[in-house]
């Protein structure tokens, strides 16, 4: 009997601590926020596939975050329109659930997300090492005119028919090259900035110099004007 009792108490324990769980945090309520992104659903199984030569637009967020929620509706919007929207193989907008265990945190992991929610966009390939943080108004009209205006193919090598023909060759070329090779390239570039530094610093010097040698000299030359005028009228006013 008093075995009986105790384990009744502790399902009665374990039920009322269930049932006092914060609202929107437990299981059915997340599960319900996670089903209703009208965005790609994005974990470590399907990333690299699904954003592959992509540009993306991509969510990351927690279920039970309120600043997230606020922005469910808006997120929402924009990834049905571009999903409605006709020859539009190359554009996704995703979303990525950090607390998702495993795939999802550590997708959150590999882009060192700090707050959420936070969006990233640009070009996926190479993994989405060109992806960039968007720092603008999370309303619809605000997303889909940065959707606009910055998921659209820029020349990097991962995109090299984004590239003109010129930056191509060039491109190629390092692509060619060892780590040795790159690394003794930028040291040589770097050598040329500071040089050019050096150089602009050296003639805004000598602009300097020449700008207060020129000042000097009119002033010079107002004073001497002026005492040659006072001089002049001294004389007219002796032949009055």
């Amino acid at each position: 009997f008093i075995l009986l009792l105790l384990v009744a108490c502790t399902h009665h324990v374990v039920t009322q601590a269930y049932n006092y769980e914060p609202p929107g945090r437990d299981p059915a309520s997340i599960n319900k926020i996670r089903s209703s992104e009208a965005s790609v659903p994005l974990t470590t199984d399907n990333f690299d596939e699904l954003t592959k030569d992509k540009l993306v637009f991509i969510k990351f967020y927690s279920p039970g975050c309120p600043h997230c929620k606020s922005i469910a509706g808006a997120w929402n919007e924009l990834a049905t329109y571009y999903q409605e929207l006709p020859d539009n193989d190359n554009i996704l907008i995703g979303s990525i659930d950090c607390t998702n265990s495993p795939t999802g945190k550590n997708l959150c992991a590999r882009f060192k997300i700090m707050g959420l929610p936070t969006l990233l966009y640009g070009d996926a390939s190479l993994g989405g090492i060109y992806l960039e943080e968007y720092g603008g108004e999370k309303t619809f009209n605000e997303l889909k005119s940065h959707a606009a205006e910055k998921l659209v193919p820029k020349c990097n090598p991962g995109r090299l028919d984004a590239c003109s023909p010129d930056v191509r060759k060039e491109l190629e070329g390092y692509m060619a090259m060892s780590y040795e090779a790159l690394n003794e390239v930028i040291q040589e570039k770097e050598r040329k900035k500071k040089e050019s530094v050096t150089s602009f610093k050296q003639k805004k010097m000598e602009l300097q110099k020449s700008y207060d040698d020129s000042l000097m000299e009119k002033e010079r030359q107002k004073l001497s004007a002026k005492e040659n005028i006072k001089l002049i009228n001294e004389v007219i006013a002796t032949k009055e």
